[in-house]
């Protein structure tokens, strides 16, 4: 499947596959260019785990360099879309996480560096994230003068908790990982020095690789239905209220602001 893709690499090690986003140098952005592969491969997965010869147990994703594992969407992107253009990316990203989140075996997001905006959502949208010790995540964009648009704001309140998800999200509080563990969005910190990051999370997921497959995935789907307690209209509601602020001038104002690497000045318009 590698050879299908320009910005993500897929490898098969034993029972342990990695899903790479290979855009180290733009600290692994998902631009639309990637999220159309995600999308692709999400669908090629599916089948390929359906598949009674299958013998993948775990899924590791991680953005490639030690910088970031996704540091969120290509704010550029946004610039001039109108309403209508962002509801739609909405809607894609979520439904492409939504893939991601119902693969039938454990998922683990590896947080090295940043995981912010629609990086933190990917991260989410996994059952597992472990952290190297230099792991920041959070979800900025209120910043600028938008709002998580790919399910964040359904699943991390599901993860943490109401009152935090809410202070983060209004604040743009990001947490290292120290902080992470203790509230639950990492389930490990991944600190030995003498050994690289994927090593360590291959071993920690190892265990659970080795028990009876059908077992692990009828515990997945059951935990699963449970999340699947949040309605669709959440998501939809999300896409709505992401969309509708692409009509404001704040949110152009934040937009130019990013890209000019300078403080934003809100009108409350």
């Amino acid at each position: 499947m590698q050879q299908l893709f320009e910005h993500l690499i897929w490898e098969v090690q034993g029972n342990i596959a990695v899903l790479t986003i290979n855009r180290p140098k733009v600290l692994n952005v998902l631009n639309t260019d990637v999220l159309k592969e995600l999308d692709v491969w999400s669908t090629k997965i599916h089948s390929t785990l359906e598949q009674s010869t299958n013998l993948i147990r775990c899924i590791i994703l991680q953005g490639a360099g030690d910088k970031a594992f996704a540091a969120g969407a290509d704010i550029k992107e946004f610039k001039g879309k109108v309403k209508a253009e962002a509801q739609s990316i909405s809607s894609r990203g979520q439904r492409i996480f939504k893939k991601i989140e119902q693969l039938p075996v454990p998922t683990v997001a590896l947080v090295e560096g940043y995981a912010l905006g629609g990086g933190a959502e990917l991260a989410i949208a996994c059952d597992f994230r472990l952290a190297a010790p230099n792991a920041i995540i959070g979800f900025p964009e209120v910043k600028l003068g938008l709002i998580p648009g790919f399910g964040g704001t359904v699943r991390l309140p599901h993860l943490i908790g109401y009152a935090k998800a809410m202070e983060w999200m209004t604040t743009a509080k990001t947490v290292s990982a120290n902080q992470g563990v203790n509230v639950g969005i990492f389930n490990a910190i991944l600190d030995n020095e003498n050994e690289e990051v994927l090593d360590q999370a291959k071993k920690w997921i190892a265990p659970l690789c080795s028990m009876a497959p059908l077992a692990v995935k009828s515990i997945i789907f059951a935990m699963k239905s449970r999340q699947g307690s949040y309605s669709q209209e959440f998501f939809e509601k999300e896409a709505e209220l992401f969309a509708k602020l692409f009509e404001t001038r704040d949110l152009e104002e934040g937009i130019n602001a990013f890209i000019d690497k300078r403080k934003p000045e809100f009108q409350n318009k």
